[in-house]
């Protein structure tokens, strides 16, 4: 029989696999000519004319989806048989989304589904075999070819880092795999300038609760009272002038949604703008706080900036903890001092001391909005002071040498420095202060419990908790993290009561 005849041929160089499966070893009697189209992929670039310039302006660039197109023989003992070999065919390629990949690179694949088979007959005279030749058009939305080996890497020792390598040249979603070896309050992954976070970063071992007095809760969609320009700035270089202008603006009445900004920063040889204080009142028993908590929100941001001035913008935005002989209780402190890339800095002072910093991220560009993780906190406590950065999972927590110093002023200060172009988005939003009395401790449950095992899938983004889909605690800025090509460090951020889990990493590199 003619379709044993073609079983015993060698394989095609470009025989095509479907799902792992050889179409020539599934169809007897089918045959792959030939496959074009694996290396065309043409691209769509945005540009933009601006004024009269010459040329354009690049914009982005977005690769277009690709045609690959394979030439086939079918040939049967008869026409009955030529039907049946045919109709397998078409059933074995209705399969959508398939991964196709050809003998003479096995190690790769593509993504496709079949959008159209054609056959044309051919004769065979004096016989009673029936042939045909015809092309089939594969379809790949997704353009890119992808590698059959699956990368892993894992964090050894309980490191809180791994290194991933994607030797692809192009981006590829990353999933994560982790276990549990404690309890913790949540989970938190940074990879380039994307991060991801499951559970709740202010979560403690235990819960320390007690009786307090809001003593107030300021939207500053309009003058609240806080003095102008009379403020405490954190000791970042030895000029500060307080000699801007402050507006108000109101976004939302309904919501009393608004901000404080500098409207005018003057000018100096250094940092220079507008402040505003808040004189904190006392409790109901005249009391001023010694144990108390601090919530505010701000925006900074280059959002809406220019191209011209993007990445050359600067600017300081921080908060200041102050007694009442103006001695710094706590600052914390976020700047843009680069003039030429998008980096943020941020550093927190206990009293006149940097006590912490990092710089050249772009982490700690926010904006907070309502019921989003955007709020900034502090809390004292007897001698410690704890400080949260919720939308950057980061929590520091230090002794101070003043634990019995009386809270009387809050000054926000927002900066320009020289004559360098201001940072686009530099304002405050709301913030609060309570008064804590007295303290208890209970020790709670945590979001995760030691053996729990958490997954989360970069290429549907799909978060499981111990097999079952959970996106209740998912951070809502948690972006679906991409492994761009060369050598890169994924950080793992827990409670700082926790151990790090042990965390695998797989990755499948893809290739335009």
């Amino acid at each position: 029989m003619i379709s044993d005849y073609f079983t015993s041929l060698p394989l095609p160089k470009c025989a095509v696999s479907v799902n792992g499966e050889i179409l020539e070893e599934m169809v007897m009697g089918y045959r792959t000519s030939s496959v074009s189209g694996r290396e065309t992929l043409s691209s769509e670039l945005d540009e933009i004319t601006i004024g009269d310039m010459d040329g354009k302006r690049f914009r982005s660039k977005k690769d277009n989806t690709r045609d690959i197109t394979i030439s086939y023989a079918l040939i049967a003992d008869d026409r009955e048989k030529h039907h049946t070999l045919s109709d397998k065919l078409k059933e074995i390629l209705s399969v959508e989304n398939a991964e196709f990949s050809f003998r003479d690179e096995s190690n790769i694949y593509y993504i496709g589904t079949v959008r159209e088979i054609s056959s044309d007959f051919t004769d065979a005279s004096g016989t009673d075999l029936v042939a045909s030749t015809g092309e089939i058009i594969l379809h790949c939305s997704d353009p890119y070819k992808y590698s059959s080996l699956v990368k892993t890497a894992q964090n050894s020792g309980g490191g809180n880092t791994i290194v991933l390598v994607n030797e692809g040249n192009k981006s590829v979603p990353i999933n994560i795999k982790a276990k549990m070896n404690s309890e913790n309050g949540f989970l938190g992954f940074v990879l380039e300038d994307r991060f991801y976070q499951i559970g709740d970063p202010g979560e403690v071992d235990g819960e320390t609760y007690e009786q307090s007095d809001l003593l107030f809760d300021d939207h500053l969609t309009s003058d609240k009272g806080w003095l102008v320009n009379q403020g405490v700035t954190p000791p970042v270089t030895p000029e500060r002038l307080q000699n801007g202008t402050i507006g108000y603006v109101l976004e939302s009445a309904e919501t009393d949604e608004g901000y404080a900004h500098t409207t005018n920063y003057g000018s100096g040889n250094s940092w220079h703008g507008g402040s505003i204080t808040k004189i904190v009142p006392p409790d109901i028993n005249g009391e001023y706080p010694v144990n108390w908590s601090s919530n505010w929100r701000i925006d900074f941001n280059t959002v809406g900036s220019s191209a011209s001035t993007k990445g050359k913008e600067v600017g300081h935005n921080s908060v200041t903890f102050a007694d009442e002989n103006d001695n710094i209780i706590c600052s914390v402190v976020f700047e843009d001092n680069h003039t030429t890339l998008e980096r943020s800095d941020m550093a927190i002072y206990i009293g006149t001391s940097r006590v912490w910093d990092t710089r050249n991220t772009t982490k700690f560009y926010v904006t907070s909005r309502p019921n989003t993780t955007g709020p900034v906190s502090v809390e004292k406590l007897g001698n410690k002071i704890t400080i949260t950065v919720g939308y950057a999972g980061i929590k520091k927590t230090y002794t101070t040498p003043n634990p019995n110093a009386k809270l009387r002023k809050i000054t926000w200060y927002g900066a320009a420095y020289k004559n360098y172009t201001p940072i686009h988005n530099n304002l405050i939003r709301a913030l609060h202060v309570k008064k804590h009395n007295v303290e208890h401790y209970k020790d709670i449950p945590n979001y995760f419990s030691l053996g729990d095992e958490v997954e989360i899938i970069g290429d549907n983004n799909e978060v499981y908790i111990n097999g079952m889909k959970d996106w209740d605690m998912v951070d809502i800025g948690s972006q679906p993290l991409m492994l761009p090509p060369g050598e890169h460090i994924l950080g793992i951020s827990v409670s700082d009561f926790s151990t790090i889990p042990d965390v695998t990493v797989e990755w499948r590199e893809r290739w335009r």
